[in-house]
């Protein structure tokens, strides 16, 4: 009698054990994701790194991409034409500030007359570029975000 409550009492600790345990692997595999998504929303060196990682770099690119796609995030509002070029409108629709926007219409670079040093989260600008002529896609970007019209004409 008294071996059997003995056995019952040690196979009780022994799962209650394994639960701490993988419990604890877990939390550690959590915190390290954390700390590896931080470090990519901070740095943009990663972003070489995740294709050359194979088993788990196609995995890991969706995510992440979704993840910092919250953080940095801008809309083209509108574009309109001005006497000297071009008026687009873009505004910041994600939750940290984008700076050093650059324009690529039909996939050349565009001249910016007139650029937003600094733009807030949720904050309206207005970028003017050099450009007479015609278009049909208009690329506004940085090394964290981009957003791309395509002319309804």
């Amino acid at each position: 009698m008294i071996e059997t409550i003995l056995g019952i009492l040690i196979a009780g600790i022994f799962i209650f054990l394994v639960f701490k345990a993988v419990g604890n692997i877990l939390k550690g595999l959590f915190f390290i994701f954390l700390a590896f998504l931080i470090y990519y929303l901070f740095s943009s060196s990663i972003q070489s790194l995740v294709p050359s990682l194979q088993p788990i770099g196609n995995f890991l690119k969706a995510p992440i991409d979704k993840a910092k796609s919250i953080f940095y995030n801008i809309e083209i509002v509108a574009v309109t034409r001005s006497k000297e070029g071009l008026i687009i409108v873009v505004k910041n629709s994600g939750l940290l500030p984008i700076t050093n926007l650059n324009v690529n219409i039909d996939g050349k670079d565009a001249k910016v007359i007139s650029n937003i040093s600094f733009l807030l989260p949720k904050q309206v600008g207005v970028i003017e570029v050099d450009w007479s002529r015609g278009y049909s896609k208009i690329e506004v970007f940085n090394k964290e975000v981009k957003a791309t019209y395509i002319s309804p004409l």
